[in-house]
């Protein structure tokens, strides 16, 4: 059964609030958690989904989905976050999955050649909406 968290507003302590530009909602599930984002991903408001990320990190679920649907725009910072968390996860022997990349995100995947890495995961891996394989 789905476990969902409101939106998720935790900020870094002594860092300035992240601007409403980017909405993030948990939903944990057996095993793993979707991250759906809706905004706007970039330098001001990547500590909203690294804070996520963390959070699940911390308690043990290192399987990660970030759906991406809801995105109107992403720059290379919300990019590196994204990267960054992944390789988090990884290091957990977990897996951060990007799915419905669209637009400017998909654009940036393409180019970078990330999408190769956020939309596949390591071997062992696939992605689809239901979450990581096992």
């Amino acid at each position: 059964m789905a476990m969902t968290t409101d939106e998720f507003q935790q900020d870094q302590p002594g860092a300035a609030a992240a601007p409403d530009w980017l909405a993030v909602r948990v939903e944990e599930r057996d095993g793993y958690a979707v991250i759906r984002l809706t905004g706007e991903l970039d330098l001001l408001t990547r500590p909203r989904l690294v804070a996520a990320c963390d959070a699940l990190l911390e308690r043990g679920i290192a399987r990660i989905v970030v759906d991406a649907a809801g995105l109107r725009f992403c720059d290379c910072a919300g990019l590196s976050a994204l990267l960054g968390r992944q390789r988090e996860a990884w290091r957990r022997g977990g897996s951060l999955l990007v799915i419905g990349a669209h637009g400017v995100l998909a654009r940036l995947l393409a180019i970078t050649g990330a999408a190769g890495v956020l939309q596949s995961g390591p071997a062992g891996t696939s992605r689809h909406a239901g979450g990581p394989a096992a």
